[in-house]
């Protein structure tokens, strides 16, 4: 094994420091060597050093011309900056260097996608597929298929079928399944779509891991740990400069609608769904008290406390946001408002609910590309949804005013009156611009980067209608929920 084979290897394995020593060897044999810079790029994103990536990256294009991966690199480099005009032309060239690449009209379709440019994100895709099939064209199959309107035609359909009956990869054909099932149904055929959306599901959960027997008891350690008089005595007088933002909930309930709606104004932003939390503070506390969440957090004091701050504030920083108002819509925070109220306890959090049954069949007919199980097996769903439900009671009865409950079938259906809600807790003052959110090019990388683009669609939660008898067989017992909290219920829930 050479040591660049050796070094890719490493990176393969998350192992960067290992990674980076021996791209760093195989530069200092040959300081010419395209391969080293570009590893040593793909490490600088890891660790998100978006200007040395891009530096490194450059470096490595330059001496390896016209090859794919480094560019494709260097234009998520420029992304990390939130330098769009030089992630397309980067994108752009790609098309141009390799007109029969597939790949390459993906990535650019997905950049449209990402900033709104629906029509240039239909027509690179249809470039992609005039390309020789490549394992990205079932992923270009699924982002056509959820274009608004029927773009799939007969023939494409057809092909779909021959690359789902040829693919080795099991992935692969959980994404032909999606794309095949979104488009009998804008093709009308009811009953092939729910075939496919089931197979799909099925599919995908042979890849997860599920759900163990222990989430129940995680969320009863929750709900145990984060008392009323925990949170109390964990948290500081200290407020942050800005209004920490959190919208939680399940997955396809409405978050990235209400976020682009409130990042119209102009003292609000967003970190999308970003991973912070967990991935650093929790991660830092649990190395530093050697106890893994949320046990690590019996033991902090205002030393810990103001690192973990900081930390917040640096990823804040690292994204160039300095507004009055910072949200993150990351679904999962769910689980850690206990632990975010005590490091800032000027933070808001907005729970976000939507009725069982169109939120699931949102999930069930969508794909996801993580291989959870709550993502495509309706039990692990109910069973997930119980162990929010039961946790969001807890929070409301010890985070008091902090958290305010949305419900999308009132945001959809008078959204003026639900963003009044939040603004008037945010001290902020309501402007009309926030009802024009599809106009606005705002980087989107959620599922929803499609609906977002247009007006508010009010009829969503009749979607299932259509399927509600075979969707009811994905489910062998019926969910349970605790009574609606009478703060909470809103005056019209909308059609169950």
């Amino acid at each position: 094994m050479t040591i660049l084979e050796r070094a890719n290897q490493l990176l393969s394995e998350n192992k960067l420091k290992e990674a980076e020593f021996h791209f760093k060897s195989a530069l200092e044999a040959d300081p010419n060597q395209g391969e080293a810079l570009f590893g040593l790029g793909r490490i600088a994103i890891r660790l998100e050093k978006y200007p040395q990536a891009v530096y490194l990256l450059q470096k490595a294009c330059q001496r390896l011309p016209k090859v794919l991966d480094p560019l494709f690199a260097l234009a998520d480099a420029f992304d990390g900056l939130e330098k769009r005009s030089d992630a397309y032309e980067v994108l752009h060239y790609c098309t141009k260097i390799a007109p029969h690449n597939g790949e390459s009209f993906y990535r650019l379709a997905l950049h449209h996608l990402t900033y709104g440019y629906i029509k240039k994100a239909k027509q690179a895709l249809l470039n992609g597929l005039g390309c020789p099939d490549h394992p990205v064209t079932p992923y270009i199959y699924y982002e056509l298929s959820q274009l608004k309107g029927n773009n799939v035609t007969s023939k494409q359909i057809a092909h779909m079928h021959t690359l789902l009956s040829a693919s080795r990869s099991t992935q692969a054909k959980v994404v032909l399944h999606y794309s095949l099932a979104k488009s009998y149904h804008n093709s009308g055929d009811k009953t092939q779509a729910f075939a496919h959306y089931r197979l799909a599901n099925e599919m995908q959960y042979t890849l997860c891991t599920p759900l163990g027997e222990g989430f129940e008891q995680y969320i009863n350690t929750l709900i145990a740990q984060f008392s009323t008089t925990f949170i109390a005595e964990q948290q500081d007088t200290l407020k942050a400069s800005f209004i920490p933002v959190f919208i939680v909930g399940m997955p396809r309930t409405g978050s990235t609608l209400l976020e682009q709606m409130l990042c119209q104004h102009p003292s609000i932003a967003s970190l999308g769904e970003n991973d912070v939390i967990s991935a650093k503070l929790m991660a830092y506390l649990s190395a530093v008290n050697e106890a893994p969440f949320p046990q690590c957090m019996a033991n902090t004091n205002t030393d810990i406390r103001n690192r973990l701050r900081q930390m917040y504030v640096d990823e804040l920083t690292k994204h160039q946001l300095a507004h009055r108002v910072v949200i993150n819509k990351l679904p999962a925070n769910f689980q850690a408002l206990g632990a975010i109220q005590a490091l800032m306890p000027n933070a808001v959090f907005i729970d976000l609910r939507r009725n069982f049954q169109p939120m699931a069949w949102s999930v069930f007919c969508h794909y996801f590309g993580a291989n959870e199980p709550f993502f495509c097996h309706m039990d692990t769903l109910a069973r997930y949804y119980e162990g929010y439900d039961n946790l969001m009671q807890h929070w409301r009865d010890t985070l008091g005013e902090n958290l305010i409950t949305i419900h999308y079938e009132q945001l959809v259906q008078e959204p003026e009156q639900s963003l009044r809600k939040i603004f008037s807790k945010l001290e902020l003052s309501y402007t009309q611009q926030c009802l024009r959110y599809f106009e606005s090019h705002h980087a989107v990388t959620t599922l929803s980067r499609h609906q977002v683009r247009e007006p508010v669609y009010k009829d969503a939660n009749k979607a299932y209608k259509e399927y509600e008898q075979a969707f009811s067989e994905c489910f062998s017992r019926s969910v349970k929920t605790r009574p609606v909290h009478p703060e909470t219920d809103p005056a019209a829930l909308g059609d169950e």
